[in-house]
């Protein structure tokens, strides 16, 4: 019984394992498409004169590094086909002169509002789709939801490097109460941006002591 124990614990650890590896391959995949196809999305939106205002008027906000402009890049770099990497701007962002309550409120409420809008996506369509081409694995990730989905949702914002966007997207498949996604997200973001922000002054504060 001990040895059926220990090989049923091992496939649920490489089970895991593959699963983080996977949805970290597809992160990676659209950020190399978006890397390909940035030339020819750019001169698509160069097309449209309103479109290209905006796209211009969002990179200026971003360059200039104005609280508009963590907006922007709170909520953009939530979305699951857009990589931005959220805690060197978040970092970036406390180490300027604004307010560190006013940048995590901007951040929270920013990538809480990208994270709703995966998650959306994934229930308009992400139910079809996984049902389509990963029956078996989505079903027990439904079943898992309706178990622990507030604490599933939670840990997902709170731990680093999980693809929490991907991660978003498959809860809204899974059809997870929207008001309950929101506030679990709520919880667990504001949790993880006040640990990075100790975290910025812990490091800060040990940099005044070297030599």
């Amino acid at each position: 019984m001990q040895y059926q124990s220990d090989q049923s614990e091992k496939k649920r650890k490489k089970s895991r394992l593959g699963r983080l590896f996977f949805w970290l391959a597809v992160l990676g995949a659209l950020y190399v498409l978006f890397l390909i196809f940035k030339d020819d999305l750019l001169a698509l939106l160069q097309k449209n004169d309103t479109a290209w205002a905006v796209y211009t008027h969002i990179s200026d906000q971003i360059s200039e590094k104005t609280l508009l402009g963590l907006a922007y890049a709170g909520f953009f770099g939530s979305l699951f086909f857009i990589l931005i990497p959220l805690e060197a701007v978040f970092f970036y962002y406390l180490a300027l002169p604004h307010h560190v309550v006013f940048v995590i409120t901007i951040m929270l409420v920013s990538s809480v509002l990208g994270l709703a809008a995966d998650y959306l996506m994934g229930r308009l369509v992400g139910e079809g789709i996984l049902m389509r081409y990963a029956e078996e694995r989505f079903t027990k990730t439904k079943q898992s939801m309706e178990k622990w989905g507030g604490a599933i949702v939670i840990l997902s914002n709170i731990i680093p490097f999980l693809p929490v966007q991907i991660i978003s997207v498959v809860v809204g498949a899974t059809r997870f109460g929207l008001k309950k996604f929101l506030f679990y997200t709520v919880i667990g973001r504001g949790a993880y941006l006040i640990l990075l922000w100790y975290a910025a002054d812990f490091f800060q504060k040990m940099m005044r002591y070297l030599p």
